[in-house]
């Protein structure tokens, strides 16, 4: 049985984690697997897995220690049974300590997207240490592969995967426990939602915004379905208390959810009658995918992998970043056309089963680890 060793940068409750955690889960079986990877909200789902993970310190916390400890980590794991591949998420300064380690190991490098200002820098970045360390790169969506071709990474090395999830096992006791929780009414009530870190990359400003919009449209226009609208806000963050502030100002806190984390977010997932990420940057969301098998129709910014993932006017609607008037014109029509949800939510689900089901990611990426391994 060959030995791949996973190597993360940190171990927080993002997207990043999260596609790790859907291929080790299902690689287990056909590898044996190692990780390693800091302390982190996520050790505890982790530690579910039957493999051997060990630690080291974040380098953002410390270089110097954080360094030498995967770099001795790396070097004790191939002692114990020989690395026969490594497979590096997100950082790309990881593969210097691996690389050093071993020489003749292949590796592959998982981008899963740069954000903030320096996001030009870090992609040229990784793009001179892929060209130099890695054997094989996975881009999450073709717009990261566009970005990181035209900075100059080798075509032979990149191959596109996108981020998969797969299909929910769904409580109908827990998601029962959310409407009570957060005082959802399915029957009387349209479910407007998102999942997001409370971070001004997620643009949730611009949802708000584009909510009190939707609010003030139906009272011009005499309807009570105001009254019935709610919308959920599923995540933490540094923006928490700005947000709800902002709620307030708007004069729709009491229409809105501010759930907080939520650590089996399909449950809650399920109740949403419209999924909006309203991002300002993104690679490949895995909330929006995991709405999409959930089967419902999805408004989204025309950034990053959005548009792969939401067809306009076929699962959904694209919009323009940071424009609260096209969110509140997409979720007009959708809260006033029922017929146009329900097509838009078959095609997001069928879309997801087509391209972005957690099989089809484990299938291209196994494939990519044989032929790495065979060359």
């Amino acid at each position: 049985m060959k030995h791949i060793l996973f190597i993360l940068p940190y171990l927080s409750l993002g997207g990043t984690e999260k596609q790790a955690f859907s291929l080790i889960e299902k690689l287990v079986n056909k590898y044996q697997i190692s990780l390693l990877a800091p302390d982190g909200e996520s050790n505890s789902v982790f530690a579910k897995l039957p493999i051997e993970k060990q630690k080291f310190t974040r380098w953002d916390y410390n270089f110097i220690k954080g360094f030498w400890e995967l770099f001795t980590a790396i070097r004790k794991i191939d002692k114990q049974k020989k690395i026969d591949l490594i497979h590096i998420h997100g950082a790309h300064e990881l593969m210097l300590p691996a690389r050093l380690n071993l020489k003749k190991t292949p590796i592959i490098f998982t981008v899963h997207g740069y954000h903030g200002y320096n996001a030009k820098l870090s992609y040229q970045s990784s793009c001179f240490l892929s060209n130099l360390l890695a054997d094989n790169v996975i881009s999450v969506c073709q717009a990261e592969f566009n970005i990181l071709t035209d900075l100059g990474l080798k075509n032979d090395k990149i191959k596109l995967i996108y981020n998969g999830v797969k299909q929910a096992q769904l409580n109908p006791d827990i998601s029962l426990e959310y409407l009570h929780k957060f005082n959802l009414n399915k029957e009387k009530e349209i479910i407007i939602g998102t999942a997001a870190r409370l971070d001004e990359v997620k643009g949730l400003t611009y949802l708000l915004q584009g909510f009190a919009l939707v609010n003030q449209h139906l009272l011009l226009k005499n309807k009570q379905i105001n009254h019935n609208l709610k919308l959920v806000i599923a995540g933490t963050g540094k923006l928490e208390e700005s947000l709800k502030k902002e709620a307030q100002q708007l004069k729709i806190a009491h229409q809105t959810i501010f759930a907080g984390y939520i650590s089996d977010l399909p449950n809650l997932m399920s109740l949403y009658d419209i999924f909006v990420l309203p991002s300002l940057q993104e690679a490949a969301s895995l909330a929006c995918v995991e709405a999409m098998s959930l089967a419902k129709p999805v408004i989204g910014t025309n950034v990053g992998g959005i548009p792969e993932q939401v067809y306009d006017n076929i699962n959904g609607f694209i919009v323009e970043p940071r424009n609260p008037q096209q969110i509140a014109d997409s979720l007009i029509k959708l809260i006033e056309n029922p017929s146009l949800r329900e097509k838009f939510a078959q095609n997001s689900y069928q879309r997801y089963q087509n391209h972005f089901a957690s099989d089809i990611m484990v299938q291209k990426t196994m494939k990519l680890y044989e032929d790495t391994l065979h060359n």
